[in-house]
């Protein structure tokens, strides 16, 4: 059962519903440990705790249009899942012998068959308004030919009826049309409406020209595809009706399967560097700089990005090559991967796209309970604070307290920090460190605060971010009393357009952890939302 707190925010608080449903072997997948409390909903996250009794999530006040920051208090947190609208995975499977199109989530769980038929499919595509799919269809010994369908695996159509091979298509931004390569022993790449209508070829050139991407991004439009025109594979690009055709690589090893970022800055490819090894590289199209964003013992091909750029799916055979399988990775350090599906069966040619309601990250539970077996930021917190905005969950910050000093526990939110800054006294009998969450597989920023002793400690948070600016450990400081207030421990002041802060600190930290003032500080400055300097 899922209840949601009432906590008054600006944002609002919102319950999601749950992600798609489907069958199929379950894989391993985010989910709440038994036992607890029954799960809460504070604004995109799921929180279990150890009880309800006594269990509040505080709003902070906050300037309009930025972050809402709740402090959470009063019960263990046992499990912690950010929510979020994300990607589902689109992809070929021989789980169930011939090869047949199905989706499920990032993580591998809700598997859904979409058709069941003796065809092989292959080459799936999300349309960009996730309502459509396209995909390849080959009866027996014929031709493959370019089929559409809904998403859930209902109304398909065969888009083109020919006598040479047809494959991977690929959609326009507006979903209204279809590029795919076709014809052999020259192909060439074509466009459609997404009906099947007005098909025409648009690279005309005698060369081999292959595998189309139609960029998503509606900044500028362009098809990347591939061409043996100079001898070797290497990404062309070219406009959506075939002018100004222009090569993007030119290092003479063979590229495939090139994908456009959303952001349409980037191209990834699968880059072969031998018969039995490919990597997936991206190239920045403005500059033809290259990066490795997979690198593996065997081959990794067929990439694609996920929506907001931040993962790309590709199939590999890194740990049963020439079996194939799904790998899900990060496009920013730490470049974390792991497989999404674990069987026997081939997987195979994946999309991402259609969002819906998904586990985005577990931040506090079991070791290995987020994605891929990973371990969560923390097992446990008995208090935090936590910021989300429109978008969904931006940070966490675990206040760590003995378990003897936790009745003493309080958070008091500070007014006039100015308009992108948000600041906080929490006090206890002794705060003893901040950890501050890092990223999906880094350890977290820790702010150790028990060589000071201190019972207090000021908090100032980007508005917008939601990230740590600044930790003001105060100098001896017992435990907390109703008959003190925060202006007992601090006092502020707008000036210049910057933040003025006076107290007795112990130290004066930076959002890394940096202690500018060894020696304590009665004054810092906070400016464009940095700590720029602390006085004695």
């Amino acid at each position: 059962m899922l209840r949601s707190i009432a906590v008054v925010l600006c944002l609002g608080l919102v319950v999601f519903p749950c992600g798609c449903g489907g069958g199929g072997p379950p894989p391993p997948e985010p989910r709440p440990p038994a036992g607890g409390a029954e799960l809460v909903q504070v604004g995109p996250l799921q929180i279990r705790t150890t009880s309800t009794a006594g269990f509040t999530a505080q709003s902070m006040p906050t300037p309009a249009g930025t972050c809402a920051f709740v402090a959470l208090s009063g019960s263990r947190i046992t499990w912690m899942a950010s929510q979020a609208f994300m990607d589902r995975l689109l992809y070929v499977t021989d789980q169930w012998y011939y090869s047949h199109v199905a989706m499920c989530n990032l993580d591998g769980s809700n598997q859904v068959r979409l058709n069941t038929n003796t065809a092989y499919e292959t080459d799936p595509q999300w349309s960009p308004d996730g309502t459509k799919i396209a995909f390849v269809r080959q009866w027996g010994t014929q031709d493959t030919e370019i089929m559409v369908m809904d998403a859930d695996g209902s109304g398909v159509k065969a888009l083109t009826s020919n006598t040479v091979p047809d494959s991977s298509p690929t959609w326009s931004p507006d979903s209204q049309k279809i590029a795919w390569e076709s014809g052999w022993p020259n192909a060439e790449i074509w466009t459609m409406y997404a009906d099947g209508s007005e098909q025409t070829n648009i690279s005309q050139n005698p060369a081999n020209d292959y595998q189309p991407d139609w960029s998503s991004s509606t900044s500028g439009a362009a098809i990347a595809f591939i061409s043996d025109r100079t001898g070797t594979f290497e990404v062309y690009r070219m406009a959506p009706d075939g002018t100004g055709q222009a090569r993007v690589t030119n290092d003479g090893i063979y590229n495939y399967q090139p994908a456009w970022n959303s952001a349409g800055t980037e191209i990834a490819c699968s880059y072969e560097l031998g018969s039995a090894e490919r990597d997936i590289m991206s190239v920045t199209v403005a500059t033809g700089e290259w990066r490795t964003l997979m690198l593996g013992p065997a081959r990794d091909h067929e990439p694609v990005w996920s929506g907001d750029d931040t993962f790309i799916a590709a199939e590999s055979g890194r740990n049963a090559y020439p079996a194939a399988h799904i790998w899900l990775q990060q496009t920013t350090p730490p470049y974390h991967a792991f497989q999404v599906h674990r069987n026997a069966a081939d997987q195979y040619d994946p999309d991402l796209g259609s969002p819906a309601m998904q586990t985005e990250r577990v931040l506090i539970g079991p070791h290995g309970s987020d994605w891929g077996g990973t371990d969560p930021v923390f097992t446990g917190a008995d208090a935090g604070i936590v910021a989300f905005d429109g978008r969904g969950y931006r940070n966490f910050v675990r206040i760590g307290v003995r378990t003897a000093d936790l009745p003493t526990l309080q958070a008091t939110p500070l007014s006039d920090t100015g308009w992108d800054l948000v600041g906080v006294v929490v006090e206890a009998a002794e705060i003893v460190n901040l950890k501050e969450d890092a990223g999906r597989g880094v350890p977290p920023v820790t702010w150790q605060l028990d060589p000071f002793n201190s019972g207090a400690a000021v908090l100032y948070f980007g508005a917008f971010s939601g990230k740590l600016v600044s930790v003001l450990p105060v100098r001896d400081v017992v435990s907390p009393t109703a008959a003190r207030s925060p202006t007992d421990l601090v006092r502020q002041r707008i000036e210049g357009g910057r933040l003025v802060v006076e107290g007795n600190f112990a130290a004066v930290f930076d959002a890394q952890g940096h202690n500018l003032a060894p020696g304590g500080a009665t004054h810092a400055t906070i400016s464009d939302g940095e700590l720029t300097a602390a006085g004695e």
